[in-house]
């Protein structure tokens, strides 16, 4: 009986290369100067990557928040509302999880400063609250000083397997 013996050339692409189609989810990024008027292009932008990712209609709404009260702290307590200083926002898909960057060119603060908007002293402010929703909502929440200065606020939010 003859042995039959199959030559496998592993440097050659395969035939059916061509047939596959892998679709690496695009990342998004957007800098405007620090004026709250430029918020409709960052809810433009969020709109583009809530559709890119097909997240749920409630994650989406929970994404949307999140990144605008991180993008009007950015302008409002992080620049000091001053159109010459810049505000950038990041969406990317990394596996599982959605990252979102948002930097400013502020002098910067810590997350354990923030005052507790739950505090009954804080109850009746009409601020405060941006922080508690971020963190609330969010799987990972990092503060860091930018080099040049500013803060870089990093937020993960793993959307496989997640009911939210």
């Amino acid at each position: 009986m003859a042995q039959v013996s199959m030559v496998i050339d592993f440097e050659k692409p395969s035939c059916y290369l061509r047939s596959m189609t892998y679709k690496q989810p695009r990342n998004f990024e957007l800098t405007i100067p620090s004026r709250l008027e430029e918020m409709s292009a960052v809810h433009t932008l969020i709109g583009q990557a809530v559709k890119e990712y097909e997240l749920s209609d409630e994650l989406a709404h929970w994404i949307e928040l999140t990144i605008s009260e991180s993008m009007i702290n950015a302008i409002q307590h992080g620049n000091q509302a001053d159109p010459a200083k810049k505000a950038t926002l990041k969406i990317s898909s990394i596996g599982d999880n959605i990252e979102i960057i948002v930097e400013d060119q502020g002098c910067g603060f810590t997350l354990d400063k923030v005052a507790d908007p739950t505090d009954t002293a804080n109850l009746l402010k009409p601020s405060g609250r941006g922080i508690l929703i971020i963190r609330s909502f969010m799987d990972e929440v990092d503060l860091t000083v930018r080099e040049g200065g500013g803060c870089r606020l990093r937020m993960v939010k793993r959307i496989r397997g997640n009911t939210e």
